[in-house]
């Protein structure tokens, strides 16, 4: 298989966490993946400028602990019942759920997940360098409703290929300590991913997101924000149509949508338009999220 410059859209579940019973907080999950309405320092994108050290909200995968920061009044809609803040707290044993993407500290990352199946690398683990991945979830989904509910937008710049067998030779040191330990080895070490690869080991890829500092055709990835301001509710996420880009699926299924793109001044001119749509609908590009150690 070859590697392709392509646009992807990319469903993962939608459904919001809720804090353990009883508790203030969520602990680490050991379950399938959900969303999370976060609060963290970090940094967002105004004017083309960096604005930096603000506090910041937006919905986000984070499978480690989280504590409840407020209960937010929820309207009818794909709005959040819970700001959650994320805190790193490596003494859950295994095996715990990744972070998969890893939208936190100096770098983004996507490492594993749809990158395989049945044995064998599917185009995901092929992306050529400019390729954008689009992170969402259908809301609405079998109905006339539905609609791409975005989170994440992750433009691939480098990468380390890997499997289950060398992951700690070829990715421990070449990534950040943290991130190895969130999402690496949570996904190796006794996770659902790693009892589906057991038998077979095939190529997989780290990825390395363009970031603001480090740009990919004037491209870097970011995530849909807002500036906290004592919130009491909270806000749905992104909304994405074909009526956007005619390649979306407003009620795609768990299997990624791989988009061939012709030119890589094609997917600028897709990366530009996202920028559009998410200020338009009252957002900011977040480009660095930060999140507590106990």
């Amino acid at each position: 298989m070859q590697d392709k410059l392509c646009f992807v859209q990319f469903t993962h579940p939608g459904g919001e966490h809720q804090p353990d019973k009883g508790k203030n907080f969520k602990s680490w999950n050991q379950g399938k993946h959900q969303r999370k309405f976060l609060m963290t320092d970090g940094d967002f994108i105004f004017e083309n400028k960096l604005v930096q050290k603000t506090s910041l909200i937006f919905w986000g995968e984070w499978e480690p602990d989280s504590e409840i920061v407020s209960i937010l009044e929820k309207p009818k809609g794909d709005y959040p019942k819970f700001i959650q803040r994320p805190i790193f707290d490596n003494i859950q044993p295994f095996p715990r759920q990744n972070t998969d993407p890893y939208i936190y500290g100096e770098q983004f990352h996507y490492c594993c997940c749809k990158q395989w199946r049945a044995g064998k690398p599917t185009q995901l683990a092929k992306l050529a360098q400019g390729s954008i991945i689009l992170f969402g979830s259908t809301i609405n989904q079998n109905t006339p409703q539905a609609y791409f509910a975005l989170d994440t937008v992750f433009v691939v710049d480098k990468f380390i290929e890997y499997n289950e067998e060398n992951f700690v030779s070829k990715l421990q040191g070449k990534v950040s300590e943290n991130y190895f330990e969130i999402t690496i080895k949570s996904a190796y070490s006794g996770t659902i991913e790693k009892q589906v690869i057991d038998n077979e080991k095939p190529e997989v890829r780290c990825y390395f997101g363009a970031s603001f500092n480090n740009k990919i055709h004037g491209m870097y990835s970011f995530v849909p924000c807002k500036e906290f301001k004592n919130n009491t509710i909270g806000f749905e996420r992104v909304k994405i149509t074909k009526d956007d880009f005619d390649f979306i699926t407003n009620n795609l299924n768990a299997a990624p949508k791989m988009n061939n793109t012709l030119s890589i001044d094609e997917n600028i001119l897709r990366w530009e338009k996202l920028k559009k749509i998410i200020n338009k609908q009252g957002f900011s590009e977040g480009v660095h999220f930060n999140f507590n150690k106990r």
